[in-house]
């Protein structure tokens, strides 16, 4: 799922929620990684990052990548309603990396 991050004084950021709703339901935090924009993301992808090949059909404006590597956790009050769900293609390859950054594979 896509949200927003909302941040008081900051534009709202889209993000890609990666814990399970079991696991955060009685969390005051869900784990995020952030998605960016920055073209340099998208035509040359270091390690962590993931391209989303299906941005459009998501509801993203411009090309995006999902930053693996810089996953974190925040507070579930600054998260708004989710932008749309990745394709099965992308939503494999952001899997792949999230099991290798974390040693699951």
């Amino acid at each position: 799922m896509f949200p927003s991050l909302i941040t008081p004084g900051v534009k709202p950021r889209p993000a890609l929620v990666v814990s399970a709703d079991r696991f955060h339901r009685d969390l005051p935090d869900v784990i995020v990684c952030p998605i960016s924009s920055q073209p340099r993301y998208y035509r040359r992808p270091g390690r962590g990052d993931s391209p989303l090949r299906d941005w459009q059909a998501v509801g993203l404006r411009y090309p995006s990548t999902v930053r693996i590597s810089k996953l974190l956790a925040v507070d579930r009050r600054i998260v708004r309603k989710g932008l749309g769900m990745l394709s099965s293609q992308d939503l494999a390859k952001v899997d792949t990396g999230l099991q290798q950054a974390l040693g699951l594979d």
